[in-house]
């Protein structure tokens, strides 16, 4: 479960970091749930003392009675890793953000693309933590981890019913999964490009779309790339 842990003291601004959180999640298969606070109290602290659960907090600066750097520094007594998000109505704050290492990972402005910088802030987390993520598996009875960021891609072995794992280091590793629960398992750091393989778009390095072959920064290539899936990786990746 991961949660966001949002505080802003003006209902419209509270609601709007909602919809956008809202509108960023639908493109990942994720559980989370949104933590909305006017205020910091008592059950906002209990829950920055929650370290079971994955969090990223937006805190709007300019708050009533405790500010939002304050609570920022409430939160790095007990969580040194958790992103934090300020966004304030007054850019001349950024110097105190900047000076206090409270490790913010973005300052945002109000007036200034707030939604787009917002949206792409929150983006920019969660594929941070899909590349830090694993894959854990058992075949042959040999238990394998594998972070998603060691994976170039994946594709169904022929004639068996298991798929190989292409990594960034050459080798191989077997899997008894089909490649659509794989990608469910994946998520977004992964596009289908054929019904027997997906690729980790962050290893490619050049597409030659006109010989349907994506390479990877390896030295690794695979032409698993049918028409249809040509044309949507173009969009999302654009020209190699």
């Amino acid at each position: 479960m991961l949660k966001f842990v949002v505080c802003e003291d003006y209902a419209q601004g509270l609601e709007r970091m909602c919809r956008t959180i809202t509108k960023v999640m639908m493109n990942y298969e994720m559980e989370y749930k949104i933590e909305k606070f006017s205020e910091y109290n008592s059950i906002f602290k209990e829950l920055i003392k929650d370290e079971f659960t994955n969090k990223i907090y937006i805190l709007d600066i300019e708050l009533p009675i405790v500010s939002g750097l304050e609570i920022a520094s409430e939160i790095r007594e007990d969580d040194s890793d958790s992103p934090i998000i300020f966004v304030t109505a007054h850019s001349e704050c950024k110097n105190d953000i900047f000076y206090s290492r409270l490790n913010a990972i973005d300052f945002i402005s109000k007036y200034n693309r707030y939604q787009e910088r917002l949206e792409e802030t929150i983006n920019y987390i969660l594929q941070k933590m899909y590349r830090n993520k694993t894959l854990n598996f058992s075949y042959n009875h040999v238990y394998s981890k594998i972070m998603f960021k060691e994976i170039n891609y994946i594709e169904k072995a022929p004639m068996q019913n298991k798929c190989i794992i292409h990594l960034t280091n050459g080798n191989e590793k077997f899997i008894t999964k089909s490649i659509v629960k794989l990608k469910e398992d994946l998520g977004p750091m992964f596009y289908q490009t054929h019904k027997a393989c997906i690729v980790n778009v962050d290893n490619i390095k050049h597409i030659e779309y006109s010989k349907f072959t994506i390479h990877f920064k390896n030295g690794d290539s695979t032409n698993l790339l049918t028409p249809s899936a040509r044309k949507e990786l173009k969009n999302r990746v654009g020209d190699f």
